[in-house]
């Protein structure tokens, strides 16, 4: 489906228009291939790039071909289980601003809400304002996920299996996030360099804050991956320590049962014994036993084994 908005200095809202106009931007979400014929015929795009932006394993770049800049940024969303990523084509042509993914999403949305502001006529200024709803995504996401790690580690010693799930879960898309985070960021910096696009000084500062935002959100993205390893090693070693105590405490109770199997089956052997004649000789074999059993817990509980 294409949809083609336009604002400009002198419009007070964002408009819908039918044709690719000067200062339009062009949003696409999940294309037929009429839909890319067009796009290649009347805006000239790359079609290899637009394929690969719809290919949900693409990885993050920049490129610019025939003076037409291209970016794939991938960007968080949630589908029906889990937590993903997935790639968003932004194109910088002479005329327009296009942004294409395989999938509909609401972050373009909230960026037309949260900066009323701005005008597709702007197009640098478009894409950072693009890039840094990106971000705002992550960033809400990780807050989520760190939260919840929060509520988790409360009960450390307590995880049930749906726990465990969730930790791997988010372990995963943790793992994800930073292998999208890290390329966007490697792509700010050949951004600001000027060979891509036009950077205008009002842009500049823009790009260094969101420079310096993304390693923010890239740390945060560690931080709850390390907070996830760290409890899922306390937990194995809570197991761990628990199992040594149960195998301690079995292994000591074997022992002191074997005690009076030894005794009572020197006992039952058909030679002559002590005490064979006594009335108390089953009252002295029980003294022995217990005797026995005692003094060898005595021994247990001076060396600390217990």
């Amino acid at each position: 489906m294409i949809s083609i908005y336009k604002k400009t200095l002198k419009d007070a809202k964002l408009k819908r228009i039918k044709d690719f106009e000067k200062g339009s931007w062009i949003s696409v979400i999940n294309p037929n291939i009429e839909e890319i014929e067009r796009l290649e015929e009347e805006l000239k795009l790359d079609l290899t790039i637009i394929e690969d932006a719809l290919d949900e394993n693409e990885i993050s770049r920049v490129e610019k071909n025939d003076g037409i800049f291209y970016m794939i940024i991938r960007f968080p969303t949630q589908n029906k289980t889990d937590t993903i990523t997935l790639p968003l084509l932004v194109v910088i042509t002479e005329d327009n601003i296009v942004t294409l993914s395989r999938e509909e999403n609401n972050m373009i949305d909230n960026m037309v809400k949260k900066f009323p502001l701005f005008y597709t006529t702007h197009k640098t200024s478009f894409l950072l304002k693009i890039i840094i709803e990106v971000f705002n995504s992550y960033d809400k996401y990780l807050n989520r996920i760190l939260k919840d790690i929060k509520i988790k580690k409360i009960k450390i010693d307590n995880l049930s299996n749906r726990d465990i799930l969730f930790f791997v879960q988010e372990e995963e898309t943790l793992n994800d996030f930073e292998s999208s985070i890290v390329p966007i960021i490697s792509n700010l910096d050949r951004i600001l360099s000027g060979r891509y696009i036009q950077i205008y000084d009002k842009d500049k500062d823009a790009i260094e804050d969101l420079f310096m935002d993304s390693k923010q959100t890239l740390e945060m993205s560690r931080v709850a991956l390390k907070s996830i390893k760290n409890i899922r090693e306390a937990y194995s070693t809570i197991l761990t320590n628990d199992l040594n105590k149960v195998i301690k405490i079995l292994t000591i109770a074997t022992i002191v049962l074997t005690i009076p199997t030894i005794v009572s089956s020197i006992y039952g052997m058909n030679v002559l014994l002590p005490f064979d004649g006594s009335p108390f000789a089953f009252l002295y074999i029980m003294l022995i036993i217990f005797s026995l059993s005692l003094a060898f817990l005595w021994l247990l509980v001076k060396r600390k084994w217990i």
